[in-house]
């Protein structure tokens, strides 16, 4: 145990540091549960979660960055008032965390202490070339399964299909429709990016070692980059690895 673990597991007055998440498309805030379970008691995990799905599933889906951003801004503020905070995100979640961030400068308001994008090349690349969201929904399904991330029996049952059809085809929606604004000043936060070495390419809908490293040109602080091994849903995977990577990288900033 580390120091700034052992401070906050076993002090009852000290605030926790937070973890605040953002799934990918069609995530929830079950989605980072393997993660959390990693963590130490130290940490208070938050998922935010978007309309339409988990908790938020009768309220009506959103279709565009600019909207979810919104959402998520109004969710975040809670969180953040006294408590430090490390922002984690996950393919879409990395382009919502991003522009959150932005929103979250421009009103004056605490930014994280660390970021840890993951799944996602620089937000000024787009990865899906060609759109999912208007493909026929048998052909949709084709190309979420070669993704990774679900297990097979999943895309035998219609029912589940059926559910988060119109999650995942609004999500990418948004994805493929995402304009990116260069910043005028870059932020001052370190990021931390990790990918999959199965989605590491220059084939169509695999991101190159650039795309990835460009992710240096939206911040002026440190920057690190890193592969584990496996497809775009490593993160299930290689839980533990990320965890300690988040807890190290908290403790070396506090």
């Amino acid at each position: 145990m580390n120091t700034f673990q052992g401070k906050y597991m076993n002090s009852t007055t000290t605030a926790k540091p937070k973890i605040i998440a953002i799934p990918f498309a069609g995530g929830n805030k079950y989605s980072f549960n393997k993660i959390e379970k990693e963590m130490s008691p130290g940490f208070e995990w938050i998922t935010l979660e978007l309309p339409g799905r988990g908790d938020r599933f009768t309220e009506p889906l959103l279709d565009n960055l600019p909207d979810m951003v919104d959402d998520l801004f109004v969710k975040i503020r809670q969180h953040i008032i006294k408590e430090e905070y490390l922002l984690l995100g996950h393919s879409m979640g990395c382009l919502l965390g991003y522009e959150l961030m932005k929103k979250l400068r421009e009103n004056n308001l605490k930014l994280p202490l660390c970021t840890f994008f993951l799944g996602r090349g620089a937000p000024e690349h787009n990865r899906f070339k060609n759109k999912k969201s208007a493909l026929p929904q048998e052909l949709f399904w084709d190309e979420i399964k070669k993704m990774g991330g679900m297990p097979n029996d999943f895309f035998d049952q219609k029912d589940l299909l059926e559910i988060f059809y119109p999650i995942l085809k609004n999500d990418f929606r948004a994805i493929e429709n995402y304009n990116y604004f260069k910043m005028d000043k870059p932020f001052s936060i370190p990021m931390n990016i990790i990918m999959g070495n199965e989605e590491i390419g220059e084939q169509a809908e695999k991101t190159s070692i650039k795309e990835m490293k460009d992710w240096g040109n939206e911040t002026d602080a440190d920057c690190t980059f890193e592969i584990l091994e496996g497809n775009h849903f490593f993160i299930h995977e290689k839980s533990k690895i990320i965890a300690q990577k988040m807890m190290q990288s908290i403790s070396q900033i506090v």
